[in-house]
C-alpha cells in the first residue's frame, strides 16, 4: 500500500528516511534492514519520506504503507505531517533517519508522545529530545555528546556494535586475513560517485600489477556509471567489471582482497568481511568516520575527495598491498569491531517499554 491508514491492531513502527541521487541511498537501504529485524519482532513498518521510484519489490513485504513526502518544509511542519501519520497508522514507535530532524521537529514528537530512535550527522552540532541516538562510528563517544541532550533519560547508543548491516553481512565464508591481493573492491555508495571511481581506477590501473583485477560496485542512480563504463571499455581490457546493485553483494565483498570506498555504510560492510580499507570522504559529514576507522587499525584515510590524487592514491595502495602484516592486522581490527548485529541490538532498545 502507498498510502492509507493501517487497520490491523499490531504494533507498528512509522519510519521517516531521506534520500535522493545527491545524499545517496544509505540512509534507506539502513531502514530497510532495520525494517526486516523489526519485522521478526512481530512490528509493522510505515514508511515516510522517499518517492515511489525509491520503492523495490523487497519493500512490499517490510513496510505495510509507503508515503512519499515531496518536500521539507520545515521542521514543524514535516513533523506534524509525520505525527498525524503515526497516529492514523497507531504507530507509538518511530525511527528517524534523516539528518534534518532538527529540535523543532523533535519537539512535536516528544509532545506527541512518540518513542523515538534517531540517526544524526556528527558533524553538525545537534541538540537532543529523542529517546535514542545511534552513530555507528568509531568516532563517537557520550562524553561528547552529553552536553547536547535535552532529555535527560535519552540513551546514547554508539560504536560499530550499532552499525546497521545488511543481513548477509558477515558473509558465512571468509577467506584468511592478510591474503595475497588479487583483486580490489572500488565502491563510493549508491548515489553521486562524484568522480571518485575513476579516479581510483587511474590510479590503480597504471600502478599495479596486471594481474590485479578491480571490481567496480555502483548504485543504479549514480548519474556517471555511463562515463564509468565507457572508460573501463576504452582503458582496462578485463581487468576491470563494473557491477551496477548486484544482488550478491556480500559475495562480492567476500571475493575481494583490498577495498577502496567512501565514507559510508559500505565501510561496516567491508569491515566486517575483514577487507583492508583505503577510504575517502564524500562530505563533511565522514571526515570523522574515515578517521576514526584510521585509528582503529581497520582503514588508510585518504584524505577528503577534493585532496585525493591519483598519486596519493596509488602509493597508499601500493604500500599496503605488499605488507602483508599490515593488512592481516587490519583485517582483524575491522571484524572485531563489526560482528553484523547491529539491528538486533537496535531492535531490542526500540522496542523496550518506557514510560512517557
Amino acid at each position: 500500500m502507498v498510502d492509507g491508514a493501517c487497520v490491523s491492531g499490531e504494533p507498528s513502527v512509522i519510519f521517516r528516511c531521506d534520500v535522493s541521487p545527491k545524499i545517496g541511498i544509505g540512509h534507506l537501504m539502513r531502514s530497510r534492514t532495520f525494517a526486516a529485524e523489526l519485522r521478526r519482532a512481530g512490528q509493522r513498518c510505515v514508511m515516510v519520506g522517499p518517492s515511489v521510484d525509491y520503492r523495490s519489490d523487497v519493500d512490499a513485504a517490510l513496510f505495510d504503507a509507503w508515503i512519499p513526502v515531496p518536500e521539507w518544509e520545515s521542521g514543524e511542519s514535516d513533523a506534524e505531517t509525520f505525527v498525524s501519520l503515526a497516529r492514523a497508522h497507531g504507530a507509538r514507535r518511530a525511527v528517524i533517519d534523516d539528518y534534518r530532524a532538527d529540535e523543532t521537529f523533535q519537539e512535536v514528537l516528544r509532545d506527541a508522545g512518540l518513542v523515538w530512535m534517531q540517526h544524526f550527522d556528527s558533524s553538525k552540532p545537534y541538540r537532543f529530545w529523542a529517546d535514542m541516538i545511534v552513530h555507528g562510528s568509531p568516532s563517537e563517544t557520550a562524553e561528547r555528546w552529553r552536553p547536547f541532550l535535552l532529555n535527560p533519560d535519552t540513551e546514547m547508543l554508539f560504536g560499530p556494535a550499532y552499525a546497521v548491516l545488511r543481513s548477509e553481512f558477515p558473509p558465512p565464508h571468509l577467506r584468511p586475513n592478510g591474503r595475497v591481493v588479487d583483486r580490489v573492491l572500488v565502491s563510493f555508495g549508491g548515489g553521486n560517485d562524484q568522480g571518485a571511481v575513476l579516479l581510483t581506477l587511474e590510479a590503480l590501473l597504471g600502478r599495479t600489477a596486471d594481474t590485479v583485477r578491480l571490481a567496480v560496485m555502483s548504485g543504479s542512480r549514480n548519474p556517471n556509471n555511463q562515463a564509468i563504463q565507457a572508460w573501463i571499455d576504452r582503458n582496462a581490457g578485463n581487468r576491470v567489471t563494473l557491477h551496477v546493485e548486484p544482488k550478491d553483494i556480500a559475495g562480492l565483498f567476500a571475493s575481494c582482497d583490498l577495498a577502496v570506498l567512501g565514507g559510508g555504510i559500505s565501510i561496516y560492510e567491508a569491515a566486517s568481511c575483514g577487507l583492508p580499507m583505503l577510504v575517502m570522504a564524500l562530505a563533511d559529514n565522514q571526515l570523522r568516520q574515515c578517521d576514526a576507522w584510521e585509528k582503529l587499525g581497520a582503514a588508510v584515510f585518504l584524505g577528503p575527495r577534493a585532496e585525493v590524487t591519483t598519486g596519493l592514491l596509488a602509493d597508499r595502495a601500493l604500500e599496503l598491498i605488499a605488507d602483508r602484516e599490515r593488512r592481516a592486522s587490519m583485517s582483524a581490527a575491522g571484524r572485531d569491531a563489526v560482528d553484523g548485529r547491529g539491528a538486533s541490538r537496535l531492535a531490542e532498545h526500540l522496542l523496550r517499554e518506557r514510560r512517557k
